[in-house]
């Protein structure tokens, strides 16, 4: 899919995608962070946006947080029990990233890399 297309965010807001940093949830709405550093509130649920952006390179890495995974600079994988695995982002964020979610993480990334 084009990587230059636009979304609504709400409104009549469009957003670049490749703009995106990441998105995290507030209760019923969503910070959107940019590549610049500059980020925006918008009323939109991060599950509506979500499906606004499938098909882009996103991935959800838990309840609240989705990334822009043309951004990713790093992951740290822990093999402890009660240990958290961590995204790191370009602007050094540390995400954290759901246990659940580690091996479609991991797939994601696999098929990503070999896209780029």
């Amino acid at each position: 899919m084009n990587n230059n297309t636009y979304i609504s965010i709400g409104g009549h807001q469009k957003i670049l995608t490749t703009k995106i940093l990441m998105l995290k949830a507030d209760i019923n709405y969503t910070y959107i962070h940019f590549v610049d550093g500059s980020y925006m509130l918008t009323s939109t649920a991060i599950g509506v946006l979500e499906k606004r952006l499938s098909g882009f390179n996103f991935f959800r890495t838990h309840r609240s947080t989705i990334i822009n995974l043309q951004y990713l600079s790093d992951f740290d994988y822990k093999f402890k029990i009660g240990s958290s695995s961590t995204i790191n982002l370009i602007n050094g964020t540390k995400i954290p990233l759901s246990r659940r979610k580690i091996a479609v993480f991991l797939k994601t990334i696999k098929y990503f890399i070999s896209l780029t």
